[in-house]
């Protein structure tokens, strides 16, 4: 029996229950005036009409399908209110897009008017190979955008997300996350309040402290983004890198996790705890797998003990850990140094690591108290923190403060010093064209000065002062009581006493104070913990 009702009225076709052709009616809501939604088509394989609280109600039962704005929605039964425009879904919940999402649950509440559907129940979100699951899901069928705010875990291949709340609009491939967001992959895992990750190009956003575990390594940030394909990522705002007992802290980082190449810029420091290395500088370039880092503008370095480290600065500096290179550290430009008692300047050092040997080249000149050495190169072999010796070649030149106005000199092709454990000189020994003033003394008065030249010398000291000396190969040599020794012979060709060119304490001061950030999420915490500063 049928019945077909105009206007302000349903349209209701019955039918005999065993008929299995899908049965389609429409369901006009042209009297709604005051509502701009379009017509819902409806499609059943059973329906009725019921009353309930004076309303009529559309009943749908088998294979219960509407479609609205491109999206099929799909369930196993079905009430439909067209005066509210509310339609409530149960069993088998299934709404598809043209563009492949696809969502899933156990119960769905859809309004018409505003194309919203919530679908609740262990619920499914799947598109190409990303899969959502939350206990429920809004979902509009005309802007295609799903949220969840209850928790949920999305699977894409061999990548897990779970967050408290988060978003999907698969016209922008965007996924939005809120709320204890943890993103995990075979090679690491993020942890952060705020994220946003497009599916299409793989590219996660961060818009809060963000920690980023790889194997051995952590980084933690602000804000920045991380390509998880190239798996290439920017990071700002006070970054820190560890990496098995160095850390790199910067306001911000370029890094590469497949060459661990890190590119770092503003406010730099680095601090390696296995070769006891604090550095600091305006940029760097980390290279995990060469274990090398360069720094460069203003760099400033110390290593060893915090009471008395070697400090080095320079324009450039690079250093590595690896101990099967011959070169451990190169510094050039403007390069001064300061260890104890003795500080220096030059255009390039050079440490190698088999004989604990720094290398000067470019004018170099060494300082301590009462000595000056300059050379066209010159070698400093440090043991324990200490210079223990001193090389000069070419041109090697030694001035020592005997008085205000008083040097003993002594200069040849090499010069080979030796140096005592509190730093001073205890032995030199000059070979090639050598040249020597000295002074010789009646308790502490100078008392007269020897002038001598030959082939080669070794001169040895007390305290800082010569106190014996050998000569080799026909020496010539003059001695003139102290009052009688002309101004013209008092001073060696090359003679040099610049101490107020000696590297200042204050040149060695670190540009910027550093906070070393503790870990945000330290194994799997969510608590958030204040910085530390290092000294």
């Amino acid at each position: 029996m049928g019945y077909f009702l105009n206007r302000n009225k349903f349209s209701l076709w019955s039918f005999h229950p065993l008929r299995t052709v899908i049965l389609v009616f429409f369901v006009s809501l042209t009297f709604l005036q005051s509502l701009s939604a379009q017509p819902i088509t409806l499609q059943a394989g059973r329906m009725k009409s019921l009353k309930r609280n004076g309303k009529t109600i559309q009943w749908l039962k088998e294979n219960v399908r509407f479609e609205q704005s491109g999206s099929n929605v799909y369930c196993d039964e079905a009430e439909y209110d067209p005066q509210t425009q509310d339609l409530l879904g149960r069993g088998n919940i299934r709404i598809t897009n043209p563009d492949g999402a696809i969502v899933t649950g156990k119960t769905l509440e859809y309004n018409n008017a505003t194309h919203t559907a919530k679908v609740i129940g262990n619920v499914k979100l799947i598109d190409g190979t990303m899969e959502l699951s939350t206990p429920w899901i809004e979902y509009n069928t005309q802007t295609k955008v799903g949220w969840y705010g209850a928790g949920g875990s999305i699977i894409d291949k061999e990548t897990t997300l779970t967050a408290k709340s988060g978003s999907y609009n698969p016209n922008k491939k965007t996924l939005f996350f809120k709320n204890n967001v943890v993103l995990t992959t075979p090679e690491y895992t993020v942890k952060t309040d705020t994220l946003q990750y497009r599916t299409d190009t793989k590219r996660a956003q961060f818009f809060a402290q963000t920690q980023l575990d790889y194997q051995t390594k952590i980084v933690v940030f602000q804000r920045g983004f991380y390509l998880t394909d190239e798996q290439k990522g920017e990071f700002y705002g006070q970054v820190a890198l560890f990496d098995q007992g160095k850390t790199v802290v910067c306001d911000t980082l370029f890094f590469d996790k497949i060459t661990q190449v890190g590119l770092a810029h503003g406010h730099v420091f680095i601090q390696d705890s296995v070769d006891q290395w604090k550095v600091w500088g305006k940029h760097a370039h980390y290279n995990g797998l060469a274990k090398s880092v360069k720094v460069w503008n203003q760099a400033l370095a110390f290593q060893g003990e915090a009471k008395d480290p070697f400090k080095l600065k320079a324009d450039t500096l690079a250093y590595n850990s690896d101990s099967a290179q011959p070169v451990a550290l190169t510094a050039t430009y403007h390069v001064a140094f300061s260890q104890d008692n003795t500080s220096g300047k030059c255009n390039k050092l050079t440490s190698k690591r088999s004989d604990s040997t720094f290398y000067f080249s470019g004018d170099p000149v060494l300082y301590d108290s009462l000595s000056r050495v300059s050379g066209d190169s010159i070698e400093m072999r440090v043991v324990a923190q200490k210079v223990k010796e001193l090389k000069a070649f070419k041109h090697g030149f030694v001035a020592i403060q005997e008085d205000s106005i008083h040097y003993s000199q002594i200069q040849g092709d090499s010069i080979h010093q030796w140096m005592d454990r509190d730093q001073k000189i205890e032995k030199v020994r000059v070979v090639g064209n050598a040249q020597s003033i000295y002074y010789l003394r009646n308790a502490d008065t100078l008392e007269s000065a020897n002038l001598v030249t030959c082939k080669s010398m070794k001169i040895g000291f007390d305290k800082g002062k010569i106190n014996q000396i050998t000569f080799y190969e026909k020496p010539v040599g003059t001695l003139y009581p102290i009052d009688q020794l002309p101004a013209v012979d008092s001073k060696l060709k090359g003679f040099v006493w610049d101490m107020q060119n000696k590297p200042s304490e204050e040149l060695f001061l670190p540009p910027h104070t550093v906070t070393i950030p503790e870990l945000p999420y330290p194994k799997g915490e969510k608590t958030k913990k204040k910085g530390k500063k290092s000294k």
